[in-house]
């Protein structure tokens, strides 16, 4: 019975557990002026500079609207800067600026410190054995390594 019990509880653990350290990473962007939307973005785009917002926003499983306004934030701050698309005169390709370049160091920095914070009681072996249990589920649940942080899988946004 308790082993029924045990193998139960791991879906609102992970909620528990997903609420609090989304919180905690939210706490290391707050002095960034961020969120960890603007964040995932960065690093997406970074991954994926010149493509056009729309082609991106698929990507990210982000409809236009949500993506026109947080690519509309980036570039306030800064952050990230829209060029004419050479392929495509109507649309615009996206890019990092300096500045989006060094903040994406600060959030890569601030993200590695935070994961071994997380796992310091795991050993490597643990580390790769979850990483690989939670990626199982996360595909499972429509949920890519492009997906934002927050967002709705592809097509439920």
């Amino acid at each position: 019975m308790d082993e029924d019990r045990d193998q139960g509880d791991f879906a609102f653990l992970l909620v528990q557990l997903g609420a609090h350290l989304a919180r905690e990473f939210g706490e290391r962007l707050a002095p960034l002026g961020l969120e960890p939307r603007h964040a995932g973005m960065l690093v997406r785009l970074a991954a994926n500079e010149g493509l056009s917002q729309q082609a991106l926003g698929e990507l990210i499983g982000l409809n236009p609207t949500r993506m026109v306004f947080l690519v509309d934030e980036l570039e306030q701050r800064g952050l990230v800067e829209r060029r004419r698309n050479t392929a495509d005169r109507r649309s615009y390709a996206l890019y990092l600026t300096e500045k989006g370049r060094d903040t994406l160091g600060q959030i890569q920095a601030s993200g590695h410190r935070h994961q071994d914070e997380i796992g310091a009681s795991l050993t490597r072996a643990e580390r790769i054995q979850l990483t690989s249990l939670l990626r199982r589920l996360a595909t499972e649940q429509g949920i890519t390594e492009q997906s934002l942080p927050g967002v709705p899988p592809a097509g439920l946004t």
